[in-house]
C-alpha cells in the first residue's frame, strides 16, 4: 500500500513584510507495512500458547515438586547452597520439549531429592 502526503507550508518573504507565500511541496511517497488482522495474531497465540491437558497437569507437577523442595529447604542452616543447586537443576532442562522424557527427568530428580534429603537429615514428602 503506498500513500501520498502532500504538505502545505506557509512561508514569508523578506522583501515583503506583509504578505505570505503559499507553496505546495513535491508529493512525496511513503511506504506502508501490512499489519496482521487481529484474528490472525488471536489464531497464533492460541495455537502456541495453550498446553495440552497433559502438558497442564506435568507442569502444576513440576512447579509442586519445586515449592515443596523450597519450602523444607528454607528452614535448613545451608539454605543458600541447597536453595542454588535446586534451582540450577531445574534450570539444566528447562528447554526440554519431549513430555516422556521430561517426565523421566522428573522422577529421576524427585529419587535424588529424596536421596539428598535423607543424607542431610530433611524430610521431604513428594
Amino acid at each position: 500500500m503506498i500513500i501520498y502526503l502532500q504538505s502545505t507550508k506557509i512561508l514569508k518573504p523578506q522583501s515583503t513584510p506583509f504578505s505570505y507565500i503559499r507553496y505546495i511541496t513535491n508529493l512525496t511517497t511513503l511506504q506502508a507495512t501490512s499489519v496482521p488482522s487481529a484474528s490472525s495474531r488471536r489464531s497464533n497465540f492460541v495455537s502456541n500458547s495453550i498446553p495440552s491437558l497433559e502438558e497442564f497437569l506435568f507442569q502444576q507437577r513440576v512447579k509442586q515438586v519445586y515449592r515443596t523442595v523450597l519450602r523444607q529447604i528454607y528452614k535448613h542452616h545451608e539454605r543458600d547452597d541447597l536453595i542454588k543447586f535446586v534451582r540450577d537443576e531445574f534450570k539444566v532442562n528447562a528447554n526440554e520439549r519431549d513430555l516422556n522424557h521430561r517426565k523421566y527427568l522428573l522422577s529421576l530428580g524427585v529419587s535424588q531429592i529424596v536421596s539428598m534429603s535423607a543424607s542431610l537429615g530433611l524430610k521431604i514428602d513428594l
